[in-house]
Order: structure tokens, then C-alpha cells, then sequence
């Protein structure tokens, strides 16, 4: 059993190749009162022509002896033009629902059948593409999805910094700026929420500080050395008033919930030993 490919001639050419050209589009929508412009794109309605006519009819035969004569089979399984074989793979073009019924006439496995075509496919389908990627249709096609690709990665990366949705409204497909007033708008307002940010930081931070140091100043004793348990000189009521608050900045200072490096934890520990709890 062996696998067949015949080069034929279609008679007409395929309709469609890679369109020539990826053009940009601007959508106009309001929203809240407010006028927005998107930059979208599309491909343009001119394609590129594909004037060869070859095709390959794959098959599969088989010969045998019966009754002392030798005998054929032969089983269909795809043609598949030109271009198809650069585009598609056998398993795109073939009718699965017959195909199983073949293969159970053959007595092989789909495994088997997929690797004598293949063995016979691939040297054709390599010179294909390397005659197919001199061609100018070749060519613009990758360019295009070289520009889509790098569209696409740049947007993502954009609006992790920026928001969803901001950089069609400054950016073309192909990276030009087409609303500068709005991309400065969005530079100046990321600054100011940085600064916020910061600030609301810088603000949490000297509250801790000023809660630490007024916990030392009224639970910690007037030596700046941290005494033992033993040492305590708290009374029962005290130490259950002393527990609680413990307890309470403890969960505001564990570092799964301030998110520092657990240092106010620690002093915080240190102040529970002080205390002899």
C-alpha cells in the first residue's frame, strides 16, 4: 500500500489571494456626552491574483494478488490546489465522516494513512513555499501580520500602564500618533495619580510611625532597652487591656496586610514580650 500524488491542471485559477493592503479606519462614538475617536483598521478589498493552476490529487493504492491475477485499489482521499497546500493541511480538506470508512476498508490506522501521505506531501509542499516566498503576495502578507503583531503587543503593554481602551484613541495600526492632546492628557493625569499615590503612602507610613511611637511612649516604659517578662510591672487588668491591643495591631501589622517586610510585626512582638504577656 502506497501513497500517490498526481499534479494536475485546474482550469480556472483561484479566486482570492491575501488582500494588498491594510488600511486605517476612525470610529466616531459619544459617550456621556463626550465625542471619541477609535482607530481601528481593515484590509482592503483589492487582493493579489494566483494564476497558477496546479493541483495534487492525493490517493492512496493498493495492489494484491487474487486468484493468481494481480489487482488495484484505490482510494481518494483530497486535490488540494497550489496555494491550498501553503494555506491548509490534508486534514483541513478531507471529509472526516469518509474518511474513517476508508481507512476501516484499508485495514490501517489514521496514523499510518497521515504518515504516507506526508512522506510524499512535504518535499512538494517545501518547494511550494520556497517558490511562494519570493512572491510579492507573500511578501505584503507577512508585512501585514508583522504590523498586526507588533499592534497588538504594544497596545497590550500601553494599557497596562494606561487603562483599557486608551490606545486606539492615540494610535493607528501601524504606531502613529493621531491624538497627541489626549495622549498628553493621559501622561499628565498617570503623573498626578502617581503623586496621590504617593502621598496617601507617605501619609500611612508617618500614622504607623506616630501609632508606634505613642504605644512606646504609654505601654513601653521610659528605657529604651525592651525588658524581659519578668520585669513586667502590670497588673491583671492591665495586661488583659494590653492583650487586646495586641491582638487588634497585630492584624494591622502582620505583613500579609500592611505589605512591608514584617519589621512592625516584629517591634510590635518585642512590646508584647516587654509587656510580659
Amino acid at each position: 500500500m502506497f501513497c500517490v500524488i498526481q499534479k494536475i491542471q485546474k482550469k480556472k485559477p483561484d479566486e482570492y489571494g491575501f488582500p494588498k493592503e491594510l488600511l486605517v479606519d476612525m470610529d466616531v462614538y459619544t459617550v456621556d456626552g463626550e465625542e471619541i475617536t477609535v482607530y481601528t483598521h481593515h484590509f482592503g478589498e483589492e487582493r493579489f491574483e494566483r494564476p497558477i493552476l496546479d493541483a495534487y490529487k492525493i490517493s492512496i493504492h493498493h495492489s494484491y494478488r487474487e486468484n493468481g491475477k494481480v489487482k488495484k485499489k484505490q482510494w481518494a482521499i483530497c486535490t488540494m490546489s497550489y496555494y491550498e497546500l501553503i494555506e491548509y493541511s490534508v486534514e483541513d480538506k478531507i471529509i472526516h465522516s469518509k474518511l474513517e470508512a476508508k481507512v476501516s476498508e484499508m485495514g490501517i490506522s489514521r496514523g499510518k494513512l497521515f504518515k504516507m501521505i506526508y512522506d510524499k506531501l512535504n518535499p512538494i509542499e517545501e518547494a511550494i513555499r520556497a517558490e511562494y516566498g519570493q512572491a510579492e503576495e507573500y511578501k505584503v502578507h507577512q508585512e501585514h501580520m508583522a504590523i498586526l503583531s507588533t499592534h497588538r503587543n504594544v497596545r497590550n503593554e500601553f494599557e497596562k500602564i494606561y487603562g483599557s481602551g486608551t490606545y486606539n484613541r492615540i494610535y493607528d495600526v501601524f504606531g502613529d500618533v493621531r491624538n497627541k492632546e489626549y495622549l498628553e492628557q493621559l501622561i499628565a493625569d498617570k503623573g498626578a495619580a502617581d503623586e496621590a499615590r504617593k502621598a496617601q503612602e507617605d501619609y500611612k507610613r508617618r500614622s504607623e510611625e506616630e501609632f508606634f511611637k505613642r504605644f512606646n511612649r504609654d505601654y513601653g516604659g521610659s528605657s529604651s532597652s525592651y525588658s524581659t517578662a519578668s520585669n513586667s510591672n502590670y497588673n491583671e487588668n492591665e495586661k488583659t487591656m494590653l492583650k487586646e491591643i495586641y491582638r487588634m495591631a497585630s492584624k494591622k501589622f502582620h505583613p500579609d496586610a500592611c505589605g512591608d517586610d514584617g519589621s512592625k510585626m516584629k517591634f510590635l512582638t518585642k512590646l508584647k514580650n516587654q509587656w510580659g504577656l
